[in-house]
């Protein structure tokens, strides 16, 4: 029950903070793109400091590090008004989750998501590219059902929204992972406890 709570959170997370962010490039573009822009000239200042510029054109213009910066912001608002609401609604104990550790956990999430897409991409950038092709067909198809002018379909494509969409999956399955690695941990620390 945990498991699917935990992950349904995560995909709530995710969808909210997209919903969010294309509600804000319609009521003012100019401010979505004005982040976009920030944060994309933030990662090409960090990566400067390799000096051959090898890692500006994998993390800036293929990876697109920089709307890390953008949704990353903007989920880590939504983790922290839900975990804070939830906190005051169910009130806090000691396993409930505090603001900074799920607040800890979308940036570790996030940032990890990147170096493994970064590290794949690297290793097989022809599965990355599949794995974008994909993902822009599904967000065409649900963009078309949506609005058959093809106004949206435009807009995910502005927003990136099928690499997002790539990052959600790669979280995902890191967040998976960790909470079945964490649960069998605890089930062999319970048997060797007893035993």
């Amino acid at each position: 029950m945990y498991l699917i709570r935990y992950v349904m959170s995560r995909i709530f997370v995710f969808w909210l903070s997209i919903a969010i962010l294309v509600y804000g490039w319609f009521s003012n573009p100019q401010l979505v793109n004005n982040g976009f822009d920030a944060s994309e000239t933030l990662v090409k200042n960090l990566t400067s400091l390799e000096g051959t510029g090898k890692a500006e054109t994998v993390v800036v213009h293929i990876l697109h590090t920089g709307d890390l910066i953008v949704i990353g912001a903007i989920m880590l608002v939504v983790t922290l008004v839900f975990t804070a609401l939830r906190n005051l609604v169910l009130g806090s104990g000691e396993r409930r989750m505090t603001v900074a550790r799920a607040l800890g956990q979308v940036i570790v999430l996030l940032v990890l998501s990147y170096i493994v897409l970064a590290a794949i991409w690297w290793h097989d950038a022809r599965l990355v590219n599949a794995w974008l092709d994909a993902s822009m067909a599904l967000m065409r198809q649900i963009a078309a059902a949506v609005d058959p002018a093809g106004r949206l379909d435009l807009v995910f494509r502005t927003l990136g929204l099928p690499r997002h969409l790539v990052v959600a999956c790669i979280m995902l399955a890191l967040a998976l992972t960790w909470v079945m690695l964490k649960s069998a941990l605890r089930g062999a620390y319970a048997l060797v406890a007893r035993g």
